[in-house]
């Protein structure tokens, strides 16, 4: 018994030092990057390694606000991606539900389809997306960036699969009462369903919020840029200039752009794990 509990402290002691070591490896890059947002540009580049700043300053943050249209590019980012939850949420629900709780011809090569779907590489899909895009002559609008992002398969296919948990008797309890698909759609199902779209609307949000790669090929002005868009403009800008490469600025601007998905992270952290756990979404 001795040994049993003493091996127990020693594997919690190792558990307990990896989960440490893994924390410092992510924190650490990020801590930096802050820390390196308040450093002047001299401070910068001394060529000594140095954690904290000898000198704080703010005027990284002041030239970018100063300087770009960091307002605009939040202002974008912010009205496609609540689009793009709003929306999709839509999307995915309503053919989730059509297929748990209908029986038709083809309904299996139908959910086979969806599934090979998720697999093929989204930079294949852009191709035929960019396509589609400029022949509706959507380019450099909002509608570019949301439309191509609704009713992503991998949401209708974790819908669809906690919808066919769901008991029928359920369903036709509601028929009997008078109900239709709608209503056991909103007063069954949805209820139900609550943290498996929490946990999809969370992760949608970060998603949508640092897309870089679709807002970079269908908009080409500010006035329709992304924040993550917007920040690799100023990285080209930037490291174009060699004589002026403004890391400081950089990082800023990179500080800025996480603000937000570190502030819904962290205040909805708890519940975000309770939705991962009760919705049985592994990793």
């Amino acid at each position: 018994m001795v040994d049993k509990s003493a091996s127990a402290k020693i594997g919690k002691v190792i558990e307990y030092l990896l989960l440490i070591i893994l924390a410092v490896l992510f924190l650490a890059p990020l801590l930096w990057v802050i820390l390196t947002s308040f450093k002047t540009f001299n401070e910068i580049f001394t060529g000594t390694v140095k954690w904290f700043p000898t000198t704080w300053t703010l005027e990284n943050y002041q030239m970018a606000i100063q300087n770009y249209p960091l307002w605009t590019w939040a202002k974008n980012s912010a009205i496609v991606t609540l689009a793009v939850l709003l929306l999709s949420s839509v999307f995915c629900i309503m053919p989730a539900y059509g297929l748990a709780v209908t029986d038709f011809r083809g309904k299996t090569a139908l959910v086979f389809i969806m599934m090979a779907s998720i697999m093929i590489p989204k930079e294949l899909s852009a191709i035929y997306s960019y396509k589609i895009i400029s022949k509706l002559g959507l380019l450099d609008t909002y509608a570019a960036m949301i439309l191509p992002q609704l009713g992503e398969a991998i949401g209708v296919f974790l819908l669809y699969n906690f919808f066919c948990t769901v008991p029928k008797e359920f369903c036709e309890s509601c028929e009997l009462d008078g109900g239709g698909h709608m209503t056991a759609l909103w007063r069954i199902y949805l209820p139900m369903a609550g943290p498996v779209i929490s946990v999809m609307m969370i992760l949608s949000f970060v998603s949508t919020w640092n897309n870089f790669f679709w807002p970079l090929i269908v908009t080409f002005t500010n006035k329709s840029m992304t924040l993550p868009v917007g920040l690799a403009t100023i990285m080209n800008s930037v490291s174009e200039n060699s004589a002026a490469r403004q890391y400081g600025l950089l990082m800023a601007i990179s500080v800025l752009v996480s603000i937000p998905v570190l502030v819904l992270f962290i205040s909805l952290q708890k519940q975000f794990v309770e939705s991962v756990a009760s919705s049985g979404i592994k990793g």
